[in-house]
């Protein structure tokens, strides 16, 4: 039997997946893992979280139990209506925003079809646009965003521009606030060109300064949102916000049962008695302090250059590792002799390749100190014979 398993026949997609790790949470929480944007699991018991089977926020457990809605538990959804103050029509529950995701990959894409995005992006949606058969486009970005001269000229060179991705609030891996003006500027340039706005807003609740502003949904412009960030990822619940007309486009391409109604009642109870604005107020302050004690440690780092971006929101830090490190060989060392796990940042975008994504979210902040102790001693193992042999020779400043 198992030969002629390994015999059958593998779609288009399931071999562009083969070029793709699982997700391997499990073997995340063994190692110093500072690739996996994953939530602190120690403010999970700081939600006070509510009887799943309640009746109390008008849910009858005879639709709790059942089946409910392709485009999700009619309760919640007007609930997410009322908080972004869109239409009841305009909202589609889904199985966190990775789905959301999957499905507008495959509301829009066919194989060939093209995907901007900056270079840095977020590696789940490169993925998971790679497996649709997309072609990738990664076009530069600065502190405004998106080069917006470049992507004149990107959408006149493809015929078959379907979609451009971004993480506005905040960009995954840089951390950067996209402002709400410079992305109505790409969304006119888009709909010019018949091309929809994706904005996956999943890090939008937490602003470390300020408050976060981004494009509302409408038109050519799709919002991308989740729970997991603020609640937990478990509860694997996200939603779109989009025209009504996307919506049922969505909704027609979700084979199953809709989004479990349990999980979308904890939630609906949560916005309902205010529980949740208390723990994204509380959320805010943690990752803040996560953020501001990593740059104080980072600032004395070795192994990577002390000039970066301080992340406004979100989870990571994206770096510059110190020159002369060959980067293939320094995260490989970094994984193999002291279970430290970093990304290649060639995976975020083709221009990217000497970088990193320093995650400060999931792991305790010793073991945060441990992990980057641990890359500078193995910077100073691998090239600090060569930085010595220099400065006496009298080729470098120490």
């Amino acid at each position: 039997m198992n030969e002629k398993a390994m015999n059958l026949p593998v779609s288009t997609r399931g071999s562009l997946a083969q070029g793709f790790a699982p997700f391997n949470y499990s073997g995340a929480k063994h190692v110093i893992n500072f690739g996996y944007g994953l939530p602190d699991p120690v403010m999970f018991s700081e939600l006070a979280w509510p009887d799943a089977l309640s009746q109390n926020f008008g849910v009858e457990t005879a639709d709790l139990l059942q089946y409910t809605d392709a485009v999700g538990l009619p309760k919640l959804r007007s609930g997410l209506a009322q908080r972004y103050n869109v239409q009841h029509e305009e909202v589609i529950l889904t199985g966190g925003a990775s789905q959301a995701l999957q499905l507008l990959g495959d509301a829009w894409l066919d194989p060939g079809d093209v995907v901007l995005t900056e270079d840095p992006s977020y590696l789940g949606a490169l993925r998971i646009f790679s497996i649709a058969g997309a072609t990738i486009v990664q076009l530069g970005i600065s502190a405004d965003g998106v080069d917006l001269n470049e992507l004149e000229s990107t959408l006149r060179r493809y015929a078959r521009v379907k979609i451009f991705y971004t993480t506005p609030a905040f960009h995954n891996p840089t951390g950067r606030q996209i402002s709400r003006a410079h992305m109505a500027r790409v969304a006119a340039m888009l709909a010019q060109h018949g091309a929809a706005l994706v904005q996956d807003l999943v890090y939008s609740e937490l602003p470390y300064n300020g408050v976060a502003d981004w494009l509302p949904s409408g038109g050519n412009v799709i919002n991308v949102h989740s729970i997991s960030k603020v609640a937990g990822p478990g509860l694997r619940l996200g939603w779109v916000l989009a025209d009504s007309d996307i919506i049922n486009r969505l909704a027609r391409l979700k084979c199953d049962g809709g989004v479990s109604p349990i999980v979308s009642n904890i939630v609906l109870a949560l916005l309902q008695t205010g529980e949740l604005g208390a723990h994204i107020a509380r959320l805010r302050q943690h990752y803040r302090a996560r953020r501001d004690s990593m740059h104080t440690l980072l600032q004395g780092s070795r192994f990577c250059e002390p000039e970066y971006f301080l992340p406004s929101g979100g989870f990571s830090f994206w770096v510059r590792l110190a020159p002369r490190i060959q980067a293939e060989t320094f995260i490989e060392a970094a994984r193999c002799e002291h279970d430290v796990h970093l990304v290649p940042g060639g995976h975020y975008g083709p221009r990217s390749g000497h970088h990193v994504r320093l995650c400060f979210s999931y792991h305790p902040m010793n073991l945060i100190e441990e992990g980057l102790r641990r890359l500078d001693k193995l910077h100073a193992k691998l090239y600090g014979r060569s930085v010595r042999t220099l400065a006496e020779n009298g080729r470098l400043e120490l």
